[in-house]
């Protein structure tokens, strides 16, 4: 899909914008942070360029977000497009529904509109945002046909929409209170994590996949479909298992593509 001029010129404000936040220094103490930890090895200034990078990334994906609001389906295909969607459709076709793992990575709030507008009918459990933009977020998603259910409290509507042969995805990558998650690696360090995922594709016995949109150089979205996750495991060692699983493929997706990732949220905030 080609932008028109004005809308190159939206998304360049867009990554401007981020990069001005960047500047400052709104939350870039905790993206810093985070890049530290994950690597290490990197020099100060690569740490700031990646910083820098992944600000003009956000930037730039807050501002698509409008303009697809009046993209037309075909034009929506054209710009996102799916590797591994036959993943999906091998996992649907067993009729337990399928629970599918995501990250806040390139523009993931494109992915839910991209995908219920292939016609999937998804639910995704998400925080309750309580911010005006957060709410727009909310309520656009839903607009385009992705269905939110609370992060508390929404067990048996989760379990419904599977048994209905829904997606039910779930971000896998936030940071948990101990007595929501548990700890698994990720980057080498010990991080709390919500076991959602694995826990409903276990009880629902549900496929498990995952799935990371990565911008494309011509400004086109490919949305990568990983898995199914699975294990012989059972019990509570299944369920860590899986969690692991889901966290070391974003690990990878984002050693792949740092500037892609959140690095604003305090990842490692909750320690052992």
């Amino acid at each position: 899909m080609k932008w028109g001029l004005l809308a190159r010129a939206w998304l360049r404000l867009g990554e401007w914008l981020g990069a001005v936040a960047c500047f400052l220094g709104v939350r870039r103490a905790v993206a810093l942070d985070g890049l530290a930890r994950a690597f290490p090895a990197a020099t100060d200034g690569e740490r700031r360029r990646l910083a820098r990078a992944a600000y003009r990334q956000l930037g730039c994906s807050l501002a698509e977000l409008l303009l697809v609001r009046r993209a037309s389906e075909a034009q929506l295909e054209q710009l996102v497009r799916f590797e591994g969607w036959e993943r999906y459709q091998a996992a649907l076709e067993k009729g337990r529904g399928v629970v599918c793992a995501i990250a806040h990575f390139g523009n993931f709030e494109l992915l839910a509109r991209a995908t219920a507008r292939r016609g999937v009918r998804l639910s995704v459990i998400v925080r309750s945002l309580n911010d005006p933009f957060g709410r727009w977020i909310e309520s656009d998603r839903s607009r385009m046909g992705a269905r939110a259910l609370a992060a508390r409290g929404s067990s048996r509507e989760a379990l419904a929409a599977l048994r209905r042969n829904e997606v039910l995805a779930i971000a896998v990558d936030q940071n948990m209170r101990p007595s929501r998650g548990i700890f698994v690696d990720f980057f080498g360090s010990p991080a709390c994590t919500t076991p959602a995922a694995a826990v409903f594709a276990l009880r629902a016995g549900a496929p498990l996949l995952a799935a990371f949109p990565i911008r494309q150089p011509d400004g086109t979205h490919v949305v990568r479909v990983l898995g199914p996750f699975e294990t012989l495991l059972t019990g509570h060692a299944a369920v860590a298992a899986l969690t692991q699983a889901l966290t070391k493929a974003v690990e990878d997706q984002v050693r792949a593509h740092p500037d892609h990732w959140y690095w604003v949220h305090r990842r490692w905030k909750t320690r052992p």
